[in-house]
């Protein structure tokens, strides 16, 4: 009788699984890594993160990105997704798709609802040149943030801009942005909306 062995749940724990079995030091062959449950390389706590990885877990709740493969029986494996947080073991339902936008953001999404619930009511950035000129100009930085939550802005809350095409992805923290920036979608014209067909009100 075979007993399969129970992966860790929470972000960090599942990291250092994952580094185990490419580290040759589980039952599972090396290069099947991928196929556990990992910190997405370049969001906090992954591989090639700009942030590091501290060997302790933040104080507050913090955001991140699981990813993993599933094999199939077709050419290329399945990607699945799935919010966690650096300081507990939450983690979110599961979501597939390709990456760049597709599963990943919802994601993403779930676990800034986890860490900071109501950061969908956040003021956006409307402008592609405001997405770099904000975070740079400490007046207009402040003007920006003045409506967070206390404390929020000192946990990493994320930046909220208008997305520039239907599936951008969200983009992880980086040196010199210590916080994701969600991509939103643009709120409807209604400029744009034709006058109602009066006739057909009678």
């Amino acid at each position: 009788m075979t007993t399969t062995v129970a992966e860790p749940t929470g972000a960090r724990a599942r990291q250092t699984y994952y580094w185990r079995v490419r580290n040759a030091q589980t039952h599972h062959p090396p290069e099947s890594a991928g196929q556990a449950w990992h910190i997405q390389p370049g969001h906090p706590g992954g591989a090639y993160c700009d942030l590091g990885h501290e060997l302790d877990p933040p104080v507050h709740h913090t955001p991140t990105l699981l990813s993993r493969s599933r094999p199939t029986r077709r050419r290329r494996d399945e990607q699945e997704f799935r919010g966690g947080c650096l300081a507990c073991e939450w983690e979110g339902p599961v979501h597939s798709g390709e990456g760049f936008g597709d599963g990943d953001n919802e994601a993403v999404e779930d676990a800034h609802d986890h860490c900071f619930p109501g950061w969908r009511t956040l003021p956006p950035i409307t402008t592609v040149e405001d997405r770099f000129a904000v975070p740079r100009s400490p007046s207009r930085w402040v003007q920006l943030t003045t409506g967070y939550p206390a404390g929020w802005i000192d946990q990493g809350a994320p930046v909220v801009a208008w997305r520039r095409y239907r599936r951008e992805a969200h983009a992880p923290p980086h040196e010199g942005r210590p916080r994701y920036e969600l991509r939103i979608a643009r709120p409807p014209n209604d400029r744009g909306q034709r006058p109602t067909d009066q006739g057909a009100l009678f």
